[in-house]
């Protein structure tokens, strides 16, 4: 009897779901409202041509509901599971932010500290007017700094659009930290820190550096240290620290093609954490507790309106019309796109994580968690 409940419940934890695609390997048992809920929302995402798999993770009411479609690989059929990394990309600068926090309140820095103080080296550029670049721009994404260095939009001007994640890579690849700071001398700013909200990979990678001053350790070792030991997050992982793991999905661009992984040295800290859903569930939780004097920090508002989205320490933060205020972060690299959103009023999150990267996926997955949870 006990063989037989086994080998039905492999059968059911392999269930082929149906769309318009054919069929798509799925895991959800459809015994649930909530099953059902995320059936109906996630076919017709995973319907799409450019799709390859799905990861989603769930906390409701202190449960925890996990559901996977598609595969890991192309190459292959590999069903993902809880436990099946993914990359983070921009959702990695919400560990940068909570590291800051946790400084500000064990005052080793304050957010209005001007940046090149943990800088070595003179940057009289770093300000406009005489108003410098703070901690807290950095963090709000208010510092007027260049959204990438090195700036390649001539070489992207030039390219074929089908090689452009290449060249990215390529340029990545050899651009050290030296490189970074050498270049950083030469940014120009064209607007006051403070004044204007943009996305900004540079000021991430800052965030990151000084994180590793402040600390007096590397940002690989602050993320085992401060995060994944305590919050007992197994699968993640830096990328670039460490061999890949077997466990890794592989990304992909809207045509299919296998991306390259974000494990630049000089976008480490801001952009290459790798995780799973099981594991983002343990870092949603400690967000969704607010007794986390820190976690609390990072959502405070300080730019912009609820209404429209203000900004946190990176976490963006809504207070829809009717509803409780929602935190949330995407991330998007090469070949993965990721949606996080939580809200501590209904002690509820969301994580969703896609194996492709096309021009459309990061608003589908935000889409998808609006159908499932909210």
């Amino acid at each position: 009897m006990k063989n037989f409940l086994i080998t039905l419940s492999l059968i059911l934890c392999n269930i082929m779901a149906y769309s318009q695609k054919g069929t798509i390997p799925a895991d959800n048992l459809l015994k649930t409202k909530l099953d059902s809920l995320v059936n109906k929302s996630a076919l017709p995402f995973m319907s799409e041509s450019s799709r390859v798999g799905l990861s989603i993770g769930i906390i409701k009411d202190g449960k925890e509901y996990f559901y996977n479609y598609g595969s890991t690989q192309k190459e292959k059929q590999v069903l993902p599971t809880s436990n099946t990394l993914y990359e983070l990309a921009s959702n990695s600068k919400t560990f940068s932010s909570t590291l800051l926090a946790r400084a500000v309140l064990n005052k080793k820095v304050t957010l209005t500290d001007d940046i090149r103080k943990y800088l070595k080296g003179d940057y009289p550029n770093l300000q406009y007017k005489g108003t410098p670049i703070t901690l807290l721009n950095l963090a709000n994404l208010t510092s007027a700094l260049p959204n990438w260095m090195p700036d390649s939009r001539e070489i992207f001007a030039k390219a074929n659009p089908d090689s452009i994640a290449y060249i990215l890579d390529a340029v990545h690849r050899k651009y050290s930290r030296q490189q970074f700071y050498t270049d950083l001398h030469d940014v120009k700013l064209d607007t006051v820190p403070g004044a204007i909200s943009r996305h900004c990979n540079t000021a991430a990678q800052l965030l990151g550096h000084i994180m590793e001053t402040v600390y007096g350790e590397k940002f690989g070792t602050l993320i085992k240290k401060e995060f994944t030991t305590p919050l007992k997050m197994k699968n993640t992982v830096l990328l670039g620290n460490v061999k890949l793991p077997a466990s890794m999905a592989f990304g992909y661009d809207a045509k299919g093609r296998k991306m390259p992984f974000i494990d630049w040295e000089d976008m480490q800290v801001a952009a290459s954490i790798a995780s799973s859903t099981s594991d983002m569930l343990q870092y949603i939780k400690y967000h969704l507790n607010e007794k986390n004097a820190d976690a609390k920090l990072t959502h405070q508002p300080t730019f912009g309106d609820l209404k429209n989205g203000a900004i946190g320490l990176n976490w963006k933060i809504t207070k829809p019309e009717n509803g409780p205020v929602r935190i949330s972060h995407t991330g998007g690299s090469l070949g993965f796109s990721s949606y996080v959103v939580f809200s501590p009023e209904s002690n509820s999150g969301i994580i969703l994580f896609a194996n492709d990267s096309d021009m459309k996926t990061q608003n589908e997955l935000i889409k998808l968690a609006e159908t499932i949870l909210y």
